[in-house]
């Protein structure tokens, strides 16, 4: 995607402020491939971090909602550990996902075989 005048406004978002941008393909190709006509983000000044966007379901007239309800800092990195996306058309919501992540740890030591097809494909221990 590409951003053409990106800046929207800026303004709060639970408290934070936040950049409004918008962000728009800038090819059929790449509308085709992201199934969004357009994307609305809302990135916070401090960090960095998409907390919330609304993006343009290419089919459907149907609108994308993301938010991000719980943003932790582990090991010095900004974490997204509950965020919701829903999607919706006119008032009705058709469908909603919840996403949680527990016990983030980083830099830790993986084996080159964790990253076999197999092992992939059979998810973690």
């Amino acid at each position: 995607m590409v951003i053409q005048d990106p800046l929207m406004k800026e303004l709060d978002v639970a408290g934070q402020p936040v950049w409004q941008i918008e962000a728009v393909p800038i090819t059929e190709q790449e509308q085709n491939e992201t199934g969004y006509e357009k994307s609305v983000l809302f990135v916070r000044k401090d960090n960095y971090v998409v907390v919330r966007s609304v993006h343009w379901v290419k089919k459907g007239a149907r609108l994308k909602y993301f938010e991000v309800k719980k943003l932790e800092q582990i090991d010095g990195i900004w974490v997204a550990t509950e965020m919701t996306m829903a999607t919706r058309k006119g008032e009705e919501t058709l469908h909603r996902t919840v996403l949680s992540a527990k016990n983030v740890r980083f830099g830790q030591p993986l084996k080159p075989d964790f990253f076999t097809v197999r092992q992939l494909e059979k998810g973690l221990p």
